[in-house]
């Protein structure tokens, strides 16, 4: 039998190629969000930005809860990839390490997509939610 047939794939250096790539965007989607979110916070909560002040306390509360959930949602979010892939990374050092449960938890976890995506799903409907408050208000 040969290792196609044992469903195990062939990593082509053209997958290789287009992980990176969606790394790098998906570091810098990331850090955007960061940014947009603590930016947010500052914003709010210093006094330099005077078109903020008619904002009353409670939606100056409500943005800054909504812009922090969603940096802490990416937050957590790398702290998860970093746990898992140093996990993997551990395992190709040391093969040993491929049958221990914590491997292959870290193994089916980094193949689940939907982690990334519902994730960055959840900080960009916050930060919407937190802009369209805070235009609304703005408009009053």
């Amino acid at each position: 039998m040969n290792e196609e047939d044992k469903g195990i794939r062939q990593e082509s250096l053209d997958a290789k190629d287009y992980f990176e790539q969606y790394w790098r965007y998906c570091s810098s989607l990331r850090n955007w969000f960061v940014a947009y979110g603590i930016g947010g916070c500052i914003l709010f909560l210093s006094d330099k930005a005077k078109v903020f002040q008619g904002l009353t306390s409670s939606k100056k509360t409500i943005i800054v809860i909504l812009f922090l959930v969603g940096v802490i949602a990416q937050i957590v979010l790398a702290f998860f990839n970093k746990w898992i892939h140093w996990y993997i990374y551990w395992g190709k050092e040391e093969i040993k390490f491929q049958e221990t449960k914590r491997y292959k938890v870290a193994n089916y976890l980094s193949s689940i997509f939907e982690i990334d995506v519902v994730v960055d799903i959840i900080t960009f409907a916050t930060f919407v939610v937190a802009t369209v408050v805070l235009i609304a208000e703005l408009r009053k």
